[in-house]
């Protein structure tokens, strides 16, 4: 009897279903907050009293917690502080006050957010992870600060953008956690084009096992990457009676993901099980 001919699944007719990017998630919060140009045009009036005493704000705000024993173990500074790491994390902050009183909405500055959130769950330079209340109870205490010397009419606006922030940043955080729930640990890596997006091997844990599974993970923790390899589709779902639009996703023409070395396309496609140690390899075309 003739064997039934396998068919080929390229990832690019499969649809991949993503949380919403950083800046489409932090335009939809700004809107719901009230943070519109008018309101900009508000806080805009605070800039000047506000730079005056940014500086001290950051001196101030490492101070305490490096004096907080809870935080100062957080990030490693239990004993004498490494005078290096502390320069970087004050230029961080400085650069991440600067931005704020100058009211930044923009979209980069939603993927910056986002980042310190990833930061913050042990994937930045120094593998610190920052327990999320200590960021949330940090941004309290600017805000603590802010109304020092903002009007009492506009602290309200301040703090709706500084909790949009807070979201942006969780996102980036939990996206970074999930990638450690699972029991099976995989290896993502890129080639070519695509590994300006990814420029280090990352394990993703996957628990159901799957190519799609590893593959929504990363596209979650790493939209840098969803922004080279897919395309959005436009698609409708059923709310509460109504019909609403959704995005969701999948990969550009001609893209390829390898499973320790061979197309999952003359595999099971995004179906392909998953075992430990197994590696992914996104392979764009053009190389």
């Amino acid at each position: 009897m003739a064997t039934q001919k396998k068919v080929e699944k390229p990832v690019w007719t499969e649809i991949l279903d993503l949380p919403q990017l950083p800046e489409t998630q932090m335009r939809e919060q700004l809107a719901f907050v009230g943070l519109n140009e008018a309101a900009k045009r508000e806080l805009y009036l605070d800039g000047e009293p506000l730079l005056r005493h940014a500086a001290d704000w950051v001196a101030a705000a490492y101070d305490h917690l490096s004096r907080y024993a809870p935080t100062a173990k957080a990030l490693g500074w239990e004993g004498r502080i490494p005078e290096d790491e502390l320069y970087l994390r004050r230029t961080f902050f400085s650069g991440w006050i600067g931005r704020t009183i100058g009211v930044d909405t923009s979209d980069e500055f939603a993927r910056y957010l986002f980042h310190a959130g990833r930061v913050h769950a042990g994937y930045g330079p120094g593998r610190h992870f920052v327990p999320p209340e200590w960021v949330s109870l940090s941004l309290s205490l600017i805000l603590r600060m802010f109304s020092s010397v903002v009007p009492a009419e506009r602290l309200g606006l301040w703090s709706g953008y500084l909790a949009v922030q807070q979201e942006i940043m969780r996102l980036g955080y939990d996206a970074a956690v999930a990638l450690e729930r699972g029991r099976a640990a995989v290896r993502v890596n890129a080639l070519g084009l695509a590994l300006p997006a990814l420029p280090e091997p990352l394990t993703v844990r996957v628990d159901g096992g799957t190519v799609r599974e590893a593959l929504e993970k990363t596209f979650a923790f790493r939209p840098e990457l969803r922004d080279i390899a897919l395309e959005p589709v436009l698609d409708a779902e059923e709310h509460a009676g109504w019909m609403e639009e959704v995005v969701r996703w999948r990969f550009k023409n001609n893209w390829t993901v390898l499973k320790n070395g061979r197309d999952v396309a003359y595999l099971e496609g995004l179906a392909t099980r998953l075992k430990n140690g197994d590696s992914l390899t996104f392979l764009p075309p053009g190389r």
